[in-house]
C-alpha cells in the first residue's frame, strides 16, 4: 500500500493553462492585486476542476493512512491561492513550490524532500501523479512510481504529452476516478512483462504503442512507425539510478544479454501479444514471426527466443492462430557496426541499419496475413523501422513491430 501520493497541480488537478501570465507574475511575489486578479480568473471558468473536492475526500476516506502532497513548479502564492479556492475543505499534508526546491522538476529532489520530511524511505510506497513528461521524469529521477494522468489532456496533444507517453509510465489513467482503482491494485496498471515478472500473473495486458520516426537528417519525414512494447529498460544514466535499482525487467534484460534460453515470462508475453493479434481477426489467421537478426559472428539470441516460443505454441496452441517461425527472413550484411558497442548516434544508427539490413527467402510473405518482427530492446527504432520497410517492399501485406522493452534514456533534461 502507498504511504504518499504526490500530485502535480496545473493541468493535473485543475485546468490552468489560461493562467500562465498571472502565474509568471507571482514568482517570488504575493502582491494582493495580482492575487485578486487570479481569484477573479479562477471564477470565470465553471469547468476548471479536473479532480473534484469530493473525489479528494473519497481518496482520504478510502486510504486514511496515505499522505497527500503537492509538488509544483508554480509560485507558492499562486499555488496556495488556487488550492484554497478549489479545495477549501482539504488539508494538504505538504506543498512544494517553485521557491522551495532547487533544482525543481525534472529533478526528483522535491519528491525526496517530501519523503525526508515524513521519514518515508521506501520509494515503492510513493507515487507521483502528473499530466506531463516533466512529472514522469521527476518520478523516474526520484525512483518512485510514476502515474500519468491524461484526464485533463486536450484533444490535440503537444510535445509534453507525446513525450510522457514515450516514457512508458508505471501507470496511465484517463479519468480521475481511476486513481482509486490504481491505489487498490497498482500492479494491474504496469506494462504486461513487468507485471508478469513482479507478480507471476497476467493481471495486466498493457502493451504500449510508441511512434518512432526516421530522422530528418537522413531523409526522414513525419511518417510514424508504431512499435509495441511490453515494458521498460532503464539505461545507465545517473539520472535513472534510483529507478533502475531492482527494476525487474531491466535486471532480466541485463542478466539475459548472453543467454540462449530465456525466462518463461518473456515467452508468455510474446504469446499474449500474438493472441491479441489473432483475437482481433475474424476467422483463422496465419502469422509469420521473425526477429531482428543477429550480427555476423554473434550468438542468435532472438532466434533462440522465438524457437522457445514456437515450442510453447506447439505444446499449447493459440486458437485460430497459425504461427510460422521464419528466422531467415532478415539478415545483416558483413560490415554492420555495433549500435551500442560503438556508441553510434541516432543518425548513424539509422544509416548503419539502412545500409546493411537485407531480406531473404521472402516467397512466403504474400501468402500470410501478417508478419510480426521481434526485438528485445528498442532505442531509436532503427532496426525495427527498416525491418518494416524491407519486408513491405518484399511483399508482406502487414508488418507489426514489437519489442520486449523500450529503452528509457537520460531524464535530467
Amino acid at each position: 500500500m502507498f504511504e504518499l501520493c504526490i500530485f502535480d497541480l496545473d493541468e493535473t488537478l485543475i485546468h490552468t493553462n489560461d493562467l500562465k501570465e498571472i502565474r509568471k507574475r507571482l514568482a517570488n511575489n504575493d502582491d494582493k492585486e495580482i492575487l485578486d486578479e487570479l481569484l477573479e480568473s479562477l471564477e470565470n471558468d465553471d469547468e476548471r476542476l479536473i479532480y473534484s473536492q469530493d473525489l479528494i475526500q473519497e481518496i482520504i476516506e478510502s486510504y486514511p493512512d496515505i499522505l497527500l502532497a503537492i509538488f509544483t513548479r508554480s509560485p507558492r502564492s499562486y499555488a496556495k491561492t488556487v488550492l484554497e479556492w478549489a479545495y477549501p475543505e482539504i488539508q494538504w499534508d505538504m506543498l512544494i513550490c517553485y521557491e522551495d526546491v532547487r533544482p525543481t522538476k525534472p529533478s526528483g529532489k522535491g519528491i525526496h524532500d517530501i519523503m525526508e520530511y515524513f521519514e518515508i524511505e521506501d520509494l515503492t510506497k510513493v507515487v507521483m501523479i502528473g499530466d506531463a513528461d516533466i512529472d514522469i521524469k521527476a518520478a523516474y529521477n526520484a525512483g518512485c512510481v510514476a502515474l500519468l494522468d491524461q484526464s485533463g489532456w486536450p484533444r490535440s496533444y503537444s510535445s509534453e504529452h507525446w513525450n510522457a507517453i514515450n516514457l512508458i509510465p508505471d501507470a496511465i489513467i484517463n479519468e480521475p476516478g481511476n486513481l482509486l482503482d490504481f491505489l487498490a491494485e497498482p500492479h494491474e496498471y504496469l506494462p504486461i512483462l513487468e507485471c508478469l515478472l513482479d507478480s507471476d500473473n497476467i493481471d495486466s495486458k498493457r502493451f504500449d504503442k510508441i511512434g518512432h520516426f526516421i530522422p530528418r537528417s537522413i531523409g526522414g519525414d513525419t511518417t510514424s512507425f508504431p512499435i509495441y512494447v511490453a515494458g521498460r529498460n532503464f539505461s545507465n544514466y545517473a539520472s535513472l539510478d534510483n529507478k533502475r535499482t531492482e527494476h525487474s525487467l531491466t535486471e532480466s534484460i541485463s542478466s539475459n544479454k548472453d543467454s540462449t534460453e530465456f525466462p518463461c515470462e518473456w515467452v508468455n508475453t510474446l504469446r499474449e501479444f500474438i493472441s491479441e493479434k489473432c483475437t482481433a481477426f475474424f476467422g483463422d489467421k496465419t502469422i509469420i514471426i521473425t526477429s531482428i537478426p543477429h550480427r555476423p559472428g554473434r550468438t542468435p539470441r532472438l532466434e533462440n527466443l522465438l524457437r522457445q516460443l514456437i515450442t510453447s505454441l506447439t505444446d499449447d496452441p493459440i486458437q485460430h492462430c497459425n504461427v510460422i517461425l521464419a528466422t531467415d527472413l532478415l539478415a545483416y550484411r558483413d560490415g554492420v557496426r555495433s549500435q551500442h558497442g560503438e556508441h553510434l548516434n541516432q543518425g548513424e544508427r539509422f544509416m548503419n541499419v539502412r545500409e546493411h539490413l537485407i531480406t531473404s527467402n521472402v516467397s512466403r510473405l504474400s501468402s500470410v496475413d501478417e508478419v510480426v518482427v521481434i526485438d528485445d530492446v528498442v532505442t531509436t527504432g532503427a532496426s525495427l523501422i527498416y525491418a518494416y520497410k524491407c519486408l513491405r517492399d518484399a511483399g508482406a501485406r502487414s508488418v507489426t513491430l514489437f519489442s520486449l522493452a523500450k529503452n528509457i534514456s537520460d531524464v535530467s533534461r
